[in-house]
């Protein structure tokens, strides 16, 4: 079994969906008592939050390769960036590394082709959503993604930093994330991207009526495939 390097913290909250996910999927797929080989290097995110609003992302990305670096260092021999909106500086991370980086959007991007579609609506932050980044990186993969107008943008991006990346699940955001969904349905997407790793603690498949792809345990599945190869 190959080590699996981390680099969470952005947010904590889904950083321990992360290692909860590799764990039991490494149970699962082995039986008995065995876990995964992990190891996290957990970022302060407020610094990062602070880089990502000043656009300073050249920082952000120095910060998250040295991460890398250190991971690698430690044994790691495949690597995670356990969140969607630091594919931003995928390139800066997985320059600074031999090992292998796993791309979530390439990973997402398979997961829908799989399932026979190539429309989906993208939930995400407002800069994985508006900058192009990702949804390049999804429509490199045959996947067209829809986003949804600037009001409701506003509402995700509040949902995720304001409530979600503190721990903060209400019944009235998930109600509200699936009100935004619906209305990228009805604009044509075949299946919903839950494209902020935060957003699998509110929103679940069967909440919509088309797919729904949760793009952190779609990370720690191909995580593990390439682990237990």
């Amino acid at each position: 079994m190959k080590k699996i390097g981390l680099i969470g913290g952005m947010s904590w909250e889904s950083t321990a969906e992360y290692y909860r996910r590799l764990n039991e999927g490494v149970r699962e797929r082995l039986g008995g008592l065995h876990s995964a080989r992990v190891i996290v290097s957990s970022v302060d995110f407020a610094p990062i939050e602070k880089m990502q609003a000043a656009g300073d992302w050249g920082a952000a990305g120095g910060h998250l390769a040295s991460e890398a670096r250190a991971l690698e260092a430690a044994g790691a021999e495949l690597i995670l960036i356990g969140t969607n909106t630091m594919h931003k500086v995928y390139d800066q991370v997985a320059g600074a590394v031999s090992c292998p980086v796993l791309h979530l959007g390439d990973v997402t991007s398979r997961a829908v082709r799989d399932t026979g579609l190539d429309r989906v609506g993208l939930l995400a932050t407002r800069y994985t959503m508006e900058q192009d980044f990702y949804r390049q990186r999804l429509a490199a993969g045959g996947v067209e993604s829809l986003i949804p107008d600037e009001t409701d943008r506003a509402d995700v991006q509040r949902i995720i930093y304001d409530e979600l990346c503190v721990g903060i699940v209400s019944p009235e955001s998930r109600e509200r994330l699936v009100r935004i969904a619906l209305r990228l349905i009805e604009r044509g997407a075949q299946g919903i991207v839950l494209g902020c790793t935060e957003l699998e603690l509110s929103m679940q498949d069967g909440d919509v009526p088309v797919p729904v792809f949760p793009t952190t345990a779609l990370h720690c599945q191909a995580a593990l495939d390439a682990a237990l190869a």
